[in-house]
């Protein structure tokens, strides 16, 4: 009789456990959901790593990012070597002068959130288009202690969808102002790729023209169906 009422205990405590997480989760993301939808445009700095899973090397890369919804970027790859990606919200272009070559993807019917460096110009509802779980709750800085520097909010989401372009993408967000400062994504092979943003500056002006592609001579074009870096 007591193991039993101990084991009912246990599973009141465990159930209990789970609501609240689930409460936070609600709320972390009913926030995250709101920023998304004000956030109009973005500029920032990026450091991108891919995990190449079957040649079992890394890559780094930086650059910039400007975007404005629903669907524009123009993503400026610096180092190791120039590479320019993109998006007027139909198409999508990857130019790599040292190929000389340049692949158009058209985006028609694949959905913003099919591309993750396109999840930052959507206009969606993250509940409804993914399977959220919150993994690490955020700590908001302090002037002292072991945390001092703060720590974002983690958060994994899995398309409700099957998506040619990623299996799992994990997201995270300031714990203050729900900024978001990095996403980290698993494509249909198994690589991995993660991208940290800093110097973030939201909703300023700018320029439409960014987000044309103006086609380079000499190159030569590649299309395919969709698809992106």
């Amino acid at each position: 009789m007591l193991l039993a009422f101990a084991s009912m205990v246990d599973a009141a405590e465990e159930g209990g456990k789970s609501e609240a997480i689930k409460s936070r989760t609600d709320i972390i993301v009913s926030k995250l959901q709101r920023k998304y939808e004000s956030t109009k445009t973005i500029v920032t700095k990026f450091q991108q790593e891919n995990h190449l899973r079957s040649l079992g090397r890394t890559t780094r890369s930086t650059g910039r990012l400007s975007l404005r919804k629903p669907g524009q970027i123009r993503a400026e790859y610096t180092t190791p070597e120039t590479q320019l990606v993109v998006s007027n919200g139909e198409s999508l272009w990857i130019y790599t002068p040292r190929l000389k070559q340049v692949i158009v993807s058209q985006l028609k019917g694949s959905g913003a959130t099919s591309l993750p460096l396109l999840f930052l110009a959507g206009k969606g509802n993250l509940r409804r288009e993914f399977s959220v779980t919150l993994e690490d709750e955020g700590i908001v800085p302090r002037n002292s202690g072991v945390w001092k520097a703060g720590q974002p909010h983690r958060l994994s989401f899995k398309p409700l969808k099957a998506s040619p372009a990623f299996r799992a993408m994990w997201v995270e967000a300031d714990p203050v102002n729900f900024q978001i400062t990095g996403i980290e994504y698993i494509d249909s092979l198994g690589n991995k790729t993660k991208i940290r943003f800093t110097d973030m500056n939201e909703n300023a002006a700018v320029d439409s023209n960014l987000f044309e592609f103006k086609m380079p001579p000499g190159v030569d074009v590649l299309k395919a169906p969709g698809g992106g870096r």
